[in-house]
């Protein structure tokens, strides 16, 4: 049997006479190879010249899955592959193939064995332009690329995404771009602010970073030199990026050190603004160490004495960020609540208290 370029089919027997003999209850494979296998093929050839590409999705642990609405029942849906190139094979196997197209196994890869004699298997490395190999950090990357299931033809276009880093990309990078959630032109406008491969890598892998804030707003917390994952809280907490030059700039004081307050507070569920940095350094407060426990158990007392016996004594309550300074401030709790019950309200409003209390104090 011979398979021609425009998917013709020439056999050595009369196929009309043998669709006659199947439609009379006879079987004969040539109708089956023919009119069912042959289809099957041609409508994986994209898969496997990776000319089309099956969706992948990574979960926690580094775990691959097939995507929603390709994964088969009975084959692949709820498997977990140990990585991309195993989940991107899977999609390429003969037996996924021939589920998907609800042909015989044994007669596709028959199919699939005669093109691999003609052609070279389907997981050999492409030989390619140096210059495209030399766009890709990793010895090889060209074929691990091949094998989950990304053409070298792509690898240009995916390459100028990062084209501000002047030194090749990781692999990861090429891999996130194209099973990852983050839009390609954000990450394009944010990596100039940062634009080293490993940051490159790390921002398309990011979960649809575009819907959390702007390409500026990231890029701004990229430039302040702290750790990825403390521009991820910052960016997720809503913090303004111009509030720490802010803070900075009124102080003196470097403006990754500022950065990293701005998160420390954040991971305790505050968003601190400039003046609440002003009233810490009034007090002479410059290394806070915002607890969230400690925080939590001074909003649980500041409800329950709204309880009540004391609503009206303390019926504006403060925010959580402002009990959380104020906390810092005075060093305890139970000195809160008697600021709050002789009427302080923000940190601001401790001024007078603490200058009153030290007054009683002599």
């Amino acid at each position: 049997m011979t398979v021609h370029a425009d998917w013709t089919v020439t056999t050595p027997h009369d196929a009309e006479a043998e669709r006659i003999a199947e439609a009379f209850g006879s079987y004969t494979s040539c109708v089956t190879h023919t009119e069912r296998i042959v289809d099957a093929f041609r409508k994986s050839f994209g898969i496997l010249t990776r000319a089309e590409r099956v969706p992948l999705s990574v979960g926690r642990g580094g775990s691959w899955q097939v995507g929603k609405g390709h994964s088969i029942s009975g084959c692949c849906r709820g498997t977990l592959f140990g990585g991309v190139v195993g989940a991107a094979r899977h999609t390429r196997a003969p037996m996924h193939l021939a589920k998907q197209h609800k042909v015989p196994l044994r007669h596709l890869e028959a199919f699939l064995d005669a093109a691999s004699r003609t052609w070279g298997g389907w997981d050999g490395t492409p030989e390619v332009d140096p210059r495209i190999e030399s766009l890709i950090r990793e010895p090889g990357g060209v074929g691990d690329l091949w094998r989950a299931g990304i053409h070298p033809a792509e690898i240009p276009a995916l390459a100028s995404v990062g084209s501000v880093v002047d030194e090749p990309l990781p692999i990861s990078f090429y891999l996130g771009l194209v099973y990852g959630r983050a839009d390609r032109s954000w990450v394009a406008e944010v990596l100039p602010h940062r634009p080293d491969p490993d940051t490159a890598a790390w921002l398309t892998w990011l979960d649809e970073p575009q819907k959390r804030a702007t390409p500026t707003d990231w890029g701004l917390w990229l430039r302040f030199g702290i750790s990825k994952a403390d521009v991820v809280v910052a960016v997720k907490a809503g913090v303004p990026a111009e509030h720490v030059h802010e803070v900075a700039y009124a102080n003196g004081w470097p403006v990754s050190a500022v950065a990293a307050q701005f998160v420390k507070w954040a991971n305790a569920g505050c968003t601190l603004k400039s003046e609440h940095f002003h009233a810490m350094k009034r007090n002479g407060v410059y290394s806070p160490k915002p607890s969230r426990r400690a925080i939590d158990a001074l909003c649980e007392m500041v409800d329950s004495d709204l309880g009540p016996t004391a609503r009206k004594s303390l019926r504006d309550r403060p925010d959580r960020t402002d009990l959380a300074v104020m906390l810092e401030i005075l060093g305890n709790r139970h000195e809160v609540r008697r600021a709050l019950a002789q009427g302080a309200r923000t940190p601001d409003d401790l001024d007078a208290y603490v200058t009153s209390y030290e007054r009683a104090a002599r």
